[in-house]
């Protein structure tokens, strides 16, 4: 049995010495302490001789061996009686009146301080001997005080029927405070490997301290952290903000992003980043929002094979603890943001011409509106629908018609000013939003232009022949007592009705004098060319 024990405390020996060799200073401390009581009881009993015959070399040699050999097992033992020497001269000092309880005040410092049942045995069968051999020799006349009773023998068994029991439970508690202390000791450094970034590093522990149950479960905390980082479908990585050193990363990092990260390089100089500054961009962001979550950020990063990508980055500051720590993750949107555009040109572009279809053009409508409404600012708004184009259907076929809608749309394109707005509503029918236009005359102006552009002859590679077709034109200015954007595209719409029934190539104002009367009424024609 104290075979086996033996085996167990010689390899907790080797894992301890940290802890012992702090406990070894602590006792020393704790000697020196008893050693200034003992000078302050001396007066008492004429104790100056004792005190210093025993209690100086005593305190001289367990200070030389913390010095040479501080965590061993025979300084432990040593100051573990020397402990108990101390409690023995200050019973002798008091005359023994306070034995018992002093002893016991002794053994319970060992055990806390050492943790270790050798040094608990030693101390015991140490106070034994004392009380033994000084004891009997108190009750041959020898002034010692050990005992309040010259009844020796049967003082000493009274003392050890009670106290062997005491010194069995020390034993057994110094044996579960051992491991707990064992646990203890690197459970903080575990803990501190983890603040300080060290995720990835592997404790320095035997198989069986991993198994101890708060060693085992501070251990599977941290890989349940990495593991939950590494199976992030986006990739993360962990950064020390004090050294800007990467202290992990995801197995998504590890395949998506240029270079993997390393202790020993600062973050901002990864390859991941485009430019020297982007690093330092984002951290100078983040203090401008005097926060700790920077979320969702666009920033352009490098690809593992090179090319650049859309990212969107989240950065959190972990500011609980020193040294601070960022989680950074970055999100691939390239793709989405295609899809985005492609799903918005869907959306509000008409997929033969390419125009911004009847949607953009309400967008763009009710702005131009509010913007007059609020600043004054004039538009005008011109309403087209071509002229000969449906024979060209019937007789070529739609494909042939299609060549056309796109040959007009460009030349649309090509009139258009830099702000003016063209849309195509459907069929053969566009409409040009005109900015900054003054009034219905230069809005005519600019309606002559284009009958004249889309009027030259198209020549249809797809079934090789020319066609002419010619185009009518409604014209509607936002001064002319439109209460809504709408409400100006029906007047467009009225000029263009009447310029379709006016001939060929015609454009046409809308008159507000006639807002009460019939879209057929004649109003005043602005002959083409």
């Amino acid at each position: 049995m104290l075979k086996r024990l033996s085996l167990v405390e010689d390899r907790y020996d080797a894992l301890l010495i940290p802890y012992r060799k702090n406990a070894d200073r602590i006792m020393l401390g704790m000697n020196c302490f008893l050693l200034l009581v003992c000078f302050g009881l001396a007066p008492l009993r004429d104790t100056w001789l004792a005190v210093a015959a025993i209690g100086l070399p005593t305190l001289a040699l367990g200070a030389s061996l913390v010095m040479v050999s501080a965590g061993r097992l025979v300084t432990r033992i040593f100051m573990a009686c020397a402990f108990m020497a101390f409690t023995g001269l200050i019973i002798h000092q008091t005359g023994g009146d306070i034995e018992g309880h002093f002893s016991a005040f002794g053994l319970i410092g060992v055990l806390l301080y050492y943790r270790d049942w050798r040094t608990i045995f030693a101390a015991t069968v140490f106070i034994y001997l004392h009380h033994l051999v000084l004891g009997f020799a108190q009750t041959r006349g020898v002034a010692i005080y050990v005992f309040d009773s010259d009844l020796f023998w049967s003082t000493l068994a009274i003392h050890i029927a009670y106290f062997l029991p005491f010194v069995v439970m020390m034993g057994y508690l110094s044996i579960w405070l051992r491991r707990e202390a064992y646990e203890a000791q690197h459970v903080i450094e575990l803990a501190g490997q983890i603040m300080r970034g060290d995720l990835m590093k592997t404790p320095e522990m035997s198989i069986s301290s991993l198994e101890t149950p708060l060693i085992s479960a501070v251990v599977s905390m941290r890989d349940r952290l990495l593991d939950l980082m590494r199976v992030l479908p986006v990739p993360a990585v962990i950064v020390r903000m004090d050294t800007h050193a990467v202290v992990a990363v995801n197995r998504s990092w590890e395949s998506q992003c240029a270079g993997i990260p390393d202790e020993h390089t600062p973050f901002g100089d990864c390859p991941v980043w485009p430019t020297a500054t982007v690093w330092q961009d984002l951290l100078a962001a983040m203090q401008a929002r005097s926060g700790r979550i920077l979320d969702k950020v666009e920033v352009t990063m490098v690809r593992r094979d090179g090319t650049q990508a859309l990212c969107e980055l989240s950065l959190i500051l972990l500011e609980e603890a020193e040294p601070v720590m960022a989680i950074v993750t970055a999100e691939d949107i390239t793709q989405r943001r295609q899809t985005e555009q492609a799903m918005r040109r869907l959306a509000f572009s008409d997929m033969l011409t390419d125009l911004p279809n009847r949607a953009s053009l309400q967008h763009e409508l009710e702005a131009a509106f509010l913007r007059f409404k609020s600043v004054g600012d004039p538009f005008a708004v011109l309403m087209m629908d071509l002229d000969g184009f449906k024979p060209i259907n019937d007789s070529l076929g739609h494909d042939a018609g299609d060549e056309a809608l796109q040959i007009i749309a460009q030349r649309i394109r090509h009139i258009n000013r830099s702000d003016d707005f063209a849309a195509r509503l459907g069929g053969d029918e566009f409409v040009v939003l005109l900015p900054n236009c003054g009034s219905v005359n230069e809005a005519g102006v600019v309606a002559q232009r284009f009958v004249k552009a889309i009027s030259t002859p198209i020549r249809l590679d797809r079934v090789g022949e020319v066609v002419n077709i010619g185009v009518s034109v409604g014209v509607a200015h936002c001064d002319q007592g439109a209460a809504t954007a709408e409400e100006i595209l029906r007047q467009a719409d009225g000029a263009l009705y009447r310029a379709k029934h006016s001939g060929r190539g015609t454009v046409a104002a809308h008159d507000p004098a006639f807002a009460g009367r019939s879209v057929a009424e004649p109003l005043e024609r602005v002959p083409a060319g």
